[in-house]
């Protein structure tokens, strides 16, 4: 008589996988922890022991933190595809896309079209969040959901979590570009503000390409209301709305809470990553919930 181990009736962990595709909250949390250490370490070294590195050096590290959200993607996400039986296709490509289409058609939109820094930092903070929303927020949201869609719909999201490792992906790209230009046109900034600035860039991009992915995920799976991937692409551009005028006022401004207070760059990193944690948390629920619903119909319907 065949009998049946607990391992039969145990729920499957992150390392017996439901789908036989790579895990990707795990890389993404090892991911955001090297970074935020990345961040904290030249902020003590700098700011704090006042060891500066020489300049002649800075512009070499200050690259080297452009390239580190993408080395370490590559590390922890690429090659951890290719560990598993079957591994998602196409990633590079939409890194790459997201960085030439961010520079060739997202950046020159925002920067000559609309201008937004030249009017929107000293706007009203209404005005500012609006301003975000209708210029970066949509701008960004319709160029990620553009990319994933023709580079990954609808053929290579086999689980919900695809459209989530291919929203990432969208998220790296992009921000890497705006970490970029920032650069360039800050040249003199310390290692530590650049740091920082990179790890707002990658917080923010890619939790929207979480949220997008998302939706083209539920679009593929569930079949929702035909304006659900319309308000998807709302939430993402309010997210981007909402993030670039509160994080620029954590940064810029002094802030303390009762009796406590702390640098004020170290108030935007931990809002960069409560933003991160909050959307990821939010989207694995929504996921998981879905995916859970899936696995009771089809078992009722085999009943």
């Amino acid at each position: 008589m065949t009998t049946y181990g607990p391992r039969f009736i145990t729920p499957p962990t992150d390392d017996q996988e439901l789908y036989p595709y790579r895990p990707v909250w795990r890389a993404l949390a090892i991911e955001v922890a090297i970074l935020t250490a990345i961040a904290i370490i030249l902020y003590v070294v700098i700011d704090l022991l006042k060891l500066s590195p020489p300049i002649r050096l800075q512009p070499y590290l200050a690259f080297g933190l452009i390239a580190a959200p993408c080395l370490l993607w590559l590390f922890f996400s690429l090659l951890a595809e290719y560990r598993v039986s079957q591994p998602r296709q196409h990633l590079m490509a939409v890194v790459i896309l997201s960085m030439l289409v961010a520079s060739a058609v997202g950046s020159p939109l925002l920067d000559q079209y609309f201008r937004v820094d030249t009017w929107l930092p000293l706007a009203p903070a209404v005005n500012r969040i609006l301003g975000y929303t209708l210029t970066a927020g949509i701008v960004q949201s319709i160029i990620k959901y553009i990319i994933l869609h023709y580079t990954i719909w609808p053929r290579h999201l086999r689980a919900r979590l695809d459209g989530v490792a291919y929203g990432i992906a969208t998220g790296i790209g992009y921000a890497t570009i705006l970490s970029l230009q920032f650069v360039s046109a800050n040249t003199t900034a310390p290692p530590d503000i650049v740091a920082f600035h990179i790890f707002a860039n990658y917080a923010l991009h890619v939790a929207t390409g979480i949220v997008i992915g998302y939706g083209i995920s539920e679009v593929r799976f569930s079949n929702p209301t035909p304006i659900f991937l319309t308000i998807i692409l709302v939430i993402a551009s309010i997210i981007t709305g909402i993030t670039i005028p509160i994080h620029a006022g954590l940064v810029n401004s002094s802030l303390s809470i009762t009796s406590i207070s702390a640098p004020k760059p170290l108030f935007g990193l931990g809002f960069s990553i409560a933003l991160l944690i909050i959307i990821s948390v939010v989207i694995a629920g929504l996921i998981g919930n879905a995916d859970r619903l899936e696995r009771e119909s089809r078992a009722n319907s085999e009943e």
